[in-house]
């Protein structure tokens, strides 16, 4: 861990993205890149890319905007290899949504096969890693670790992005501290749709929709079935090579943040967290 640099790897996982039209930047969010079946998406929300509210259809700008495009603002490679010192910086990047922006039509985002976009609020875009983005910076995060832990109700999860925008440093996220607030296994129901999310209990901002959310769990547990029961009285426990033991901590990989839920409802505080496997089954459609 240096002391003079980035300290988490985490941090080095999300980006900012924002929103555009002719008229110049609508709004920002957050957005992360998943890597599935060797391909790289950017992975951000369904309404960041369309500007409507994910519930109710209806637009989320004031002045009824629509994103035309997005930028990502990412780490590039300032300086060639050649260079003895290399230098790097956030360098916006333009991303294509549209094959003809002009009329909003043949959307190049991919929505989740069977559920779509007005029922999941997950997209993902291809993304070919770029010859001048710098190896550590912005890795997928289903690679980060290849950690299990016991994602349970009550336990720590961190959503990493850009709340209102804010950064640090050259561009690095902000960390919100939550709380998994319902089973993560089942579906949320709001707005008389069943959704593969599971909630949130935490005091995020707005910007951080698309963020990527982390599970840390400290305790002991059963590395290859975290959510198998461990008896340390059990024959040959303490040979065991498979269990972490007591003060051990972990962090996993679990899903995407996209805001609170609808008016209503958000009087609860609640914000939803959709599930890994729903990020998987976006991507998959690239192969469909």
């Amino acid at each position: 861990m240096p002391e003079k640099g980035v300290r988490s790897t985490y941090s080095q996982a999300p980006f900012r993205i924002s929103t555009h039209d002719l008229g110049g930047q609508i709004a920002t969010g957050t957005a992360f890149h998943y890597l599935h079946n060797g391909k790289r998406f950017i992975v951000t929300n369904w309404h960041n890319l369309t500007g409507r509210d994910f519930f109710t259809g209806r637009n989320l700008n004031e002045q009824a905007r629509t994103p035309l495009w997005i930028e990502v603002h990412t780490a590039l490679w300032q300086s060639p290899a050649t260079e003895p010192v290399r230098y790097f910086g956030i360098v916006s990047r333009r991303i294509e949504i549209y094959g003809d922006p002009n009329a909003h039509l043949d959307h190049l985002w991919l929505e989740h096969p069977k559920l779509g976009g007005q029922s999941c609020d997950i997209v993902a875009i291809l993304d070919p890693k770029p010859d001048q983005e710098p190896e550590f910076m912005h890795h997928s995060v289903n690679l980060i670790s290849d950690a299990r832990v016991p994602v349970l109700p009550g336990e720590l999860a961190f959503v990493i992005g850009y709340p209102r925008g804010l950064r640090t440093g050259f561009g690095l996220p902000i960390w919100k501290s939550t709380f998994i607030a319902s089973e993560p296994h089942y579906n949320v129901e709001v707005a008389e749709r069943s959704l593969p999310a599971f909630f949130l209990d935490g005091y995020t901002r707005e910007g951080m929709s698309g963020s990527p959310v982390f599970a840390r769990f400290r305790g002991m547990w059963d590395a290859k079935d975290p959510y198998k029961p461990v008896n340390p009285n059990e024959p040959g426990f303490w040979n065991r090579d498979d269990v972490n033991i007591f003060g051990s901590e972990a962090t996993e990989f679990i899903g995407i943040y996209s805001g609170r839920i609808p008016e209503k409802e958000g009087e609860a505080a609640l914000g939803l967290c959709w599930r890994k496997d729903a990020i998987e089954q976006v991507c998959s459609a690239h192969f469909l």
